[in-house]
């Protein structure tokens, strides 16, 4: 059933699924005896070196105030040294799931997010230029909550990008 709150449009219903799709991964990670976080970003900003008075490139993920504490939690307690990234694309809408892993513990925080790839192109090119993006995962208030470096960013760029 499709949840109403998701206007059903093809970014709209791929929203839904891309949070799915999230849910599921969790659960199966689960299924093989993995704790998770798993939590959608309300929105996301792609921006680059050019769009702020600091050298920070990449996303801004936006975490709602009722999952700030979870992921706080487990990013403070886990490390994660890799990522996996399941990506979606309709039109210029960008529909991401970032699974960091903490294989160690056997963790996964999972993050939903989406962004529009037509003011991605600066944020894009800083990524390519030295092959690694970074995520700055923060509250609506601007409060970091914690970051992210993703060698080999082409998982998590629009898909134009992948056949450049």
């Amino acid at each position: 059933m499709a949840d109403e709150r998701v206007p059903q449009t093809p970014a709209g219903t791929a929203w839904q699924a891309t949070n799915d799709d999230m849910q599921t991964i969790a659960a199966d990670r689960r299924a093989d005896g993995w704790t998770t976080t798993a939590m959608p970003a309300v929105h996301t900003s792609p921006v680059s070196r050019d769009s702020g008075e600091d050298d920070r490139f990449g996303l801004v993920p936006i975490i709602p105030g009722n999952h700030a504490a979870a992921f706080s939690t487990a990013y403070e307690n886990h490390t994660f040294p890799e990522y996996l990234a399941y990506r979606r694309q309709v039109e210029f809408a960008v529909f991401l799931v970032i699974e960091h892993l903490d294989p160690a513990a056997e963790h996964a925080l999972l993050l939903a997010c989406h962004y529009d790839a037509r003011k991605a192109k600066g944020m894009v090119a800083n990524a390519l230029k030295i092959d690694e993006l970074h995520a700055y995962c923060q509250t609506l208030d601007g409060t970091l909550l914690g970051t992210f470096t993703y060698p080999d960013p082409r998982p998590l760029l629009p898909r134009q990008v992948q056949a450049e």
